[in-house]
């Protein structure tokens, strides 16, 4: 995205690296998930509460919606192949930004939420 021109394989890039990000935080949350009911098989306190139970189906909820918009964003870009390279001010570069903030939100706040689940089984 240098001196002005967009290029839709410099967005495709950025596509590649939020999914990856966002599996990475699936997978974490399997692990929690895993680990919760090792615990409440064991019948031990340290199991996460209804609460955050809740907290971590939402946060997955979100991670999920994220990762299906980003597959409908990059559907969508076929078919602006004509327009290489993109204008700062194309329609697709609009919803590409509000994708990035999104994804720059929910990246700030999954460390908090793992760690704070993770505190709940005690670890």
């Amino acid at each position: 995205m240098k001196e002005g021109c967009i290029f839709l394989t410099d967005l495709e890039f950025e596509y590649r690296l939020w999914k990856n990000r966002l599996s990475y935080y699936l997978k974490e949350l399997a692990l929690l998930k895993a680990r919760n009911e090792e615990l409440l098989q064991r019948d031990e306190a340290r199991a996460m509460n209804t609460v955050e139970l809740m907290v971590l189906e939402d946060h997955e909820s979100e991670l999920q919606q994220l990762e299906k918009r980003i597959k409908v964003q990059e559907e969508e870009m076929q078919y602006y192949n004509k327009d290489f390279p993109i204008t700062p001010t194309h329609e697709y570069m609009g919803a590409h930004l509000i994708l990035r903030d999104k994804i720059n939100r929910i990246c700030a706040l999954h460390r908090d939420k793992a760690d704070d689940l993770l505190r709940a089984l005690g670890i």
